[in-house]
């Protein structure tokens, strides 16, 4: 634990799960962790393909006004170790879930970025009662850009609209994971129907996008938000993909209203 200047506090944790290297986040501001758990706003992130939580900084900042925030690193992303299997969509569920089991979380809100967007939906649709709330931001993969190809020209029209700073985080990021973990994952990424999969939702859905986020589309998110029982979108101006890099008070905001419904 490393007491911060600002009263934020980290704890970083690395262990395995169905036999995958996990590491995870955990954000708490002086006090917070001696509040009851079900009277908190707990928020676990799950980051995007190819990167990590360092992208999630802002945004878990933003939230730890209310609760704990947990980030989790997906195996074979960032500097987590690759596991000695191919995982699937399905896969990163799995062990969202065992992590949450593991840790006792009481239905905290699950927030899941890009790929991480699938990863929630299937964790919720599988097991819903580890979820209170559920928030897409940016989720893939649109049914009309469903090839590398497609999905390769959106994420370079986005990315032009990311600032610097997140450009150069996804960068190392993506160093760091590698080439060949992306490509291994990526076709279960293209594949997944997110839209399918929302409708056996049953906790409250926020879909979010960033007003130049080519990957998912304005149209794509309102058929999102509309397969899900109780589903809502948003979208927040001047932002791109990964809106709440940039964008965190905003989005915050958003998740935050979301968790009062």
């Amino acid at each position: 634990m490393i007491p911060l200047p600002s009263g934020l506090n980290i704890r970083i944790d690395r262990l395995r799960l169905q036999g995958a290297p996990v590491r995870t986040w955990t954000t708490w501001q002086d006090g917070m962790d001696r509040v009851p758990p079900a009277e908190r706003r707990d928020v676990v992130l799950v980051h995007g393909i190819g990167v990590s939580s360092r992208y999630f900084g802002p945004l878990a900042a933003a939230l730890g006004q209310r609760g704990v925030v947990h980030m989790i690193d997906l195996p074979g992303f960032g500097d987590v170790p690759h596991p000695d299997r191919r995982l699937d969509v399905e896969d990163f569920a799995s062990v969202v879930a065992a992590w949450l089991r593991h840790v006792g979380l009481v239905r905290p809100t699950v927030v899941g970025h890009s790929m991480g967007a699938q990863v929630v939906t299937e964790l919720a649709a599988k097991s819903p009662e580890l979820a209170g709330h559920v928030v897409l931001v940016g989720p893939t993969t649109d049914p009309s850009a469903r090839s590398v190809v497609r999905q390769g020209l959106r994420l370079a029209r986005t990315s032009v609209h990311e600032s610097r700073r997140t450009r150069h985080t996804i960068a190392l990021d993506y160093v760091l994971s590698g080439p060949y973990w992306y490509a291994k994952v990526l076709p279960s990424m293209i594949a997944y129907r997110t839209e399918e999969r929302i409708a056996q939702v049953p906790v409250p859905v926020l879909v979010v996008r960033g007003e130049h986020d080519a990957i998912a589309p304005r149209e794509w998110v309102r058929q999102v938000a509309a397969a899900a029982p109780d589903g809502r979108w948003a979208e927040v101006a001047g932002a791109a993909h990964a809106v709440f890099a940039d964008h965190a008070a905003e989005v915050a905001a958003l998740v935050r209203a979301h968790q009062d419904r």
